[in-house]
């Protein structure tokens, strides 16, 4: 497997880049490694970096047979690669290629939908589709795809519910990750510990044990940093993992500030590690992706909570002393829950008014890059896992020994696929749910600080969520 890296890659690397997506460049100058970075480095020598969203067909898009199809500026070659070959495959079809920076991704694909921008396919993400698909900019896939209903039960159930609404299914899988719950091996051989910890309190009693040792003075860090919307993923991570691990009831109402819930408890074990048995790096308040990696590579900290391509590339030749060493466990907590995320090919409104070649061109499009060929995944979707080693949404491609092959040359392929099965999709991603977001990561700071309580954290957080609920 030659390349492990994110597949939502900005290649336009603006200030306000989102810090996972330029990881894999960071990682290997910060470290001095000889890891393979995939996306940021080929972009950077490839034309596409300087003309994201050029078309790369220049036929119209009102003709005939030809198919409009964008995407963010991950992997430009390979989407281009996999496009000869489709249209090989099916002659008399030509598709038209644009992509964007996925900093700028969604709110291009919005001025596209308001401005009847020809469109036919593109990406989309589970944050996005309420909105999408509320202003039917998007429609259910079966319209187009109706193998999609048989496809759907093969959906790893956070997938499935990352692609639903209105109890429609909106897309087929591209993409699709977790959460992880890592750990430097190494550090627990050296502290005479078996096996990694099954719930909060035992983290905290092997982090104390590791920390008394000298193995590392603080054992733990996360990615908290107010400035990072992976923040948000990992403390609901450590929310789902335990009993009662919701934030909102099935009608977006808050649960979270309720007494004893399990964002008290998360909160209260956050700041617990962090001022009384300091297991927790005080780096972490401010710590993003690529630092939080970075610390894990030198050995600085035992313990961390990542998304899983960050275990490949803690583990791939030349990343320190410790690669090889990193592995993955259950996130420590009752249910082992953690956050789980997908990305995904939707059809637009202007397609259904398309002549039926050109929707029957769309449905072969479908399968050929997110779904079934004759019976079997699609060589695009085998390509993604084998080839460059993104997450996928599929259980049973699990099976694949290729795949299964690839994944073990950084990570134990049962360990994650177990994970997936306990992902969940993040919970209130609602219209408002952005503003949300940002007010709650400068709260919870406060919270995790101590200036203020865990009860009137989320009283805060409370009144802010109906206050932008009664607005929308």
């Amino acid at each position: 497997m030659s390349n492990i890296s994110h597949p939502s890659t900005d290649t336009a690397l603006p200030s306000n880049i989102k810090r996972r997506d330029f990881l894999k460049g960071m990682l290997a100058v910060g470290a001095g490694s000889a890891i393979s970075v995939g996306p940021v480095s080929r972009a950077l020598a490839s034309p596409k970096f300087a003309k994201s969203g050029q078309l790369r067909a220049a036929n119209s898009a009102e003709a005939v047979g030809d198919l409009t199809f964008t995407g963010w500026s991950y992997g430009v070659s390979t989407i281009e690669s996999n496009i000869s070959t489709f249209e090989k495959a099916h002659p008399g079809v030509k598709v038209s290629f644009e992509d964007f920076s996925w900093s700028d991704y969604d709110a291009t694909m919005v001025a596209r939908f308001v401005g009847q921008t020809p469109t036919d396919v593109c990406y989309s993400n589970d944050a996005w589709l309420q909105q999408w698909a509320a202003a039917t900019w998007i429609h259910p896939i079966a319209e187009v795809l109706p193998a999609v209903n048989q496809y759907a039960t093969d959906f790893f159930p956070y997938v499935r519910a990352g692609m639903t609404f209105n109890n429609k299914l909106y897309g087929v899988p591209y993409y699709a990750d977790t959460w992880a719950f890592l750990y430097n091996e190494d550090h627990l051989k050296k502290a005479g510990i078996a096996k990694p910890p099954a719930t909060w309190d035992e983290l905290t009693d092997q982090a104390k044990q590791i920390k008394a040792k000298g193995i590392a003075e603080f054992p733990v860090i996360l990615t908290f940093s107010e400035e990072d919307p992976d923040s948000t993923e990992v403390w609901q991570s450590m929310v789902f993992s335990l009993s009662n691990g919701h934030l909102f009831d099935k009608n977006n109402n808050a649960v979270f500030n309720h007494p004893g819930s399990a964002l008290e408890r998360t909160i209260e074990w956050i700041a617990s590690a962090l001022h009384d048995s300091k297991i927790l790096d005080p780096g972490s308040l401010v710590s993003m992706e690529i630092p939080t990696v970075t610390s894990m590579a030198s050995g600085a900290n035992t313990f961390t909570i990542l998304e899983t391509y960050n275990q490949a590339a803690l583990n791939k030749s030349g990343s320190g002393k410790y690669a090889g060493k990193f592995k993955m466990a259950e996130m420590p907590g009752d249910t082992h829950n953690t956050v789980g995320y997908v990305r995904f090919y939707a059809v637009t409104n202007p397609l259904l008014a398309r002549d039926k070649k050109t929707i029957a061109d769309a449905a072969n499009f479908l399968n050929y890059f997110g779904g079934k060929v004759n019976g079997q995944f699609s060589p695009v979707v085998v390509r993604w896992a084998v080839e460059e080693g993104l997450g996928f949404g599929w259980e049973s491609l699990w099976d694949d020994p290729k795949v299964v092959k690839a994944f073990s040359t950084w990570g134990d392929p049962a360990m994650l696929k177990q994970n997936q099965r306990l992902a969940r999709l993040k919970e209130g991603l609602t219209s408002y749910y952005p503003q949300f977001d940002i007010f709650a990561r400068a709260e919870l700071q406060k919270a995790y600080t101590r200036s203020e309580s865990a009860q009137a954290c989320m009283s805060a957080l409370a009144k802010e969520w109906e206050d932008l609920k009664a607005e929308s």
